[in-house]
């Protein structure tokens, strides 16, 4: 596939996914489910809007990482094994990100249709999804292995992938102070913007 449609996607992917959260997000961190459903009725355009723009940015962003392992076939047995691995957990991503993302629409419509009851249990349920961050910590770690091992992009990409999902591995396990957990899953979403950019810049990859 042509490296400026892989690039594309790990551009738009941070994008829709980060943008939206800071400028359209409603703020539920802490809150039950029916709390958060409460705060999602509330600003219900807003979090709809959200909502649907995350959807895209997962497709776009896990897509376009899957997409990017699948280019770094080489002679290297140790960066095609994380290759592969790392691809195949990042293309899991794609679905199970989807429906996390999606939930609040789910939830807002169910609640609208058959009561708050009924839409507060899928935000509940939904919350069983947020363990798909262990597959794209795991998916980004081997994907910086692997970019590491190649020396592309002289090897910086790799390593700030590698430390990005670091911290934010050690986030999910320990709880640790808050600007490290800023820097691992922000710093995931940026490394992955920047590859878009010198991915786009490519004059051709093969996937």
């Amino acid at each position: 596939m042509s490296s400026k449609v892989i690039g594309v996607m790990l551009l738009l992917g941070p994008i829709l996914l980060v943008g939206p959260w800071m400028l359209l997000g409603v703020d539920t961190s802490g809150m039950s489910p029916s709390e958060k459903l409460n705060a999602l009725i509330a600003e219900s355009n807003k979090a709809q809007l959200s909502s649907i723009l995350n959807v895209f940015g997962a497709m776009a962003m896990f897509t376009g990482l899957y997409l990017l392992t699948r280019s770094l076939k080489s002679d290297h047995p140790v960066s095609n094994t994380c290759a592969e691995i790392g691809g195949l957990f990042l293309l899991l991503c794609v679905p199970l990100w989807v429906v996390l993302m999606g939930s609040d629409i789910t939830a807002l419509e169910a609640a609208e249709e058959f009561g708050t009851d009924v839409g507060a249990s899928i935000l509940a349920a939904s919350t069983l999804f947020q363990m798909v961050g262990i597959l794209m910590v795991v998916g980004i770690l081997l994907l910086g292995i692997a970019l590491t091992q190649l020396r592309k992009y002289k090897g910086i990409i790799g390593a700030l992938f590698v430390v990005a999902a670091g911290l934010a591995f050690v986030d999910m396990v320990a709880h640790p102070p808050e600007f490290i957990a800023t820097l691992g899953w922000m710093g995931m979403f940026l490394t992955t913007l920047v590859t878009g950019v010198l991915t786009t810049l490519e004059k051709k990859t093969s996937a």
